[in-house]
């Protein structure tokens, strides 16, 4: 039996959803369970805060290089998770797997009550023992863990059931050296499943008012699978959670969820849809779990009327009118076309600007740089167009 615990099979004990588009999924906030640590916001003193107005370019090479389309949020998965208390675990835990050769991962929730793999048994259907991690074919420690495992928390363990065993209900059985008050996570990923649940939201930045419209499938080699029970909730960047729920569709649930409550106020840090599956597969219960990232932002300002540009000849500026509900600092992101020979617009360069602006009607200058416009062989008239609207002090995409 393997004691050592490969790289490769560390990355599969940790978050195994999988997002698309521009946002990616992160492990669940503030739990002892972590497997990846979170990227945090950097804060600074007023003192250092940008206060001056500022613009910067870059050359546009090729506009297709370019999309402004809204991207779906996408997640896929094929693990699934339960927590237990000490005292469950000692009385045996059932497990339900797809396919052989699952990935299991234990953690515990104050970070220091591991159980480790060889403190486990584990029973087949057939009432087959396999007695002190001798069902596991590669093992991991929590000493292993905490030097190798990628940023996981002291207290976890992992191993991986041999694939002689193949799919189907297992009891997994801790010795009774635990405590029993100590809480647990078990996550079990499927990595060898034709079983997959997929979230799939119709964009991924929200505002307050709009609806998270989210389609749920459980697919099976291409298939859509019956879908015998879900559950979900929102959970913000703080970890204040807030219930939804999911309505039948045709191939699976769909949630369509009014996003009526306050944003979080930690800049940039997103928000997750957690879902729970249960599905029938061929007459065998399957479980999946899946975590949803998407951005969700106060509208705290907007773009009040069509951009004017002035100086046309030789140093055009964009004025972008912009009604701010409250003080802050806002950037505008927009793409400034010159018109060529022929008489068509040519796409010349990518501005940001950026500016403080106290609450009402006001603008920010969008100021572009007089090289680029140089070199790009066009004259007047200037056009701004893939206007972006954006609050800094959210880092949201606001209009």
């Amino acid at each position: 039996m393997k004691t050592v615990l490969l790289t490769s099979i560390i990355v599969s004990l940790s978050s195994t959803a999988v997002a698309s588009g521009n946002v990616t999924s992160k492990s669940e906030r503030g739990d002892a369970y972590t497997g990846i640590s979170q990227p945090t916001t950097p804060t600074y003193p007023d003192s250092e805060r940008e206060l001056k107005s500022v613009s910067y370019s870059f050359p546009i090479s090729d506009i297709n290089q370019l999309d402004f389309s809204q991207k779906q949020a996408h997640v896929q998965s094929r693990q699934y998770k339960v927590d237990v208390s000490g005292a469950q675990l000692k009385s045996g835990v059932t497990l339900n797997t797809s396919a052989k050769g699952a990935l299991v991962r234990i953690s515990a929730f104050d970070g220091k009550s591991a159980i480790e793999p060889k403190q486990l048994s584990v029973k087949t259907s057939t009432g087959k023992l396999y007695k002190q991690g001798k069902a596991f074919d590669t093992l991991v420690s929590s000493d292993v863990m905490q030097k190798n495992g990628m940023g996981f928390q002291q207290g976890t363990t992992g191993f991986k059931l041999d694939d002689s065993l193949g799919a189907g209900t297992f009891t997994l059985k801790a010795d009774n050296a635990i405590a029993s008050h100590a809480k647990y996570r078990v996550n079990v990923f499927e990595k060898n499943s034709d079983t997959e649940m997929h979230l799939t939201a119709n964009k991924s930045n929200y505002l307050k008012g709009q609806a998270l419209k989210v389609d749920a499938k459980v697919f099976n080699l291409g298939r859509t699978e019956k879908i015998v029970s879900i559950k979900g909730k929102l959970v913000s960047p703080s970890g204040k959670t807030h219930k939804v729920s999911f309505s039948p569709s045709k191939e699976g649930y769909v949630l369509n969820k009014p996003l009526d409550m306050t944003a979080d106020s930690i800049p940039g840090a997103l928000w997750e849809l957690h879902t729970e599956v249960q599905a029938k597969v061929g007459g065998q219960l399957v479980q999946r779990n899946g975590q949803l990232p998407f951005a969700f932002a106060q509208k705290t300002a907007s773009i009040s009327a069509k951009p004017v540009v002035s100086g046309q000849k030789q140093s055009p500026v964009a004025t972008i009118p912009v009604n701010a509900n409250v003080d802050g600092r806002y950037e505008v992101r927009a793409i400034l076309y010159g018109t060529t020979e022929d008489g068509s617009l040519k796409p010349i360069m990518m501005t940001h600007s950026a500016a403080n602006l106290a609450a009402g009607e006001g603008a920010i200058m969008m100021k572009f740089d007089p090289q680029i416009l140089a070199n790009a062989g066009v004259t007047a008239p200037y056009k701004v167009e893939q206007l972006e609207l954006r609050d800094q002090n959210q880092m949201a995409l606001i209009d």
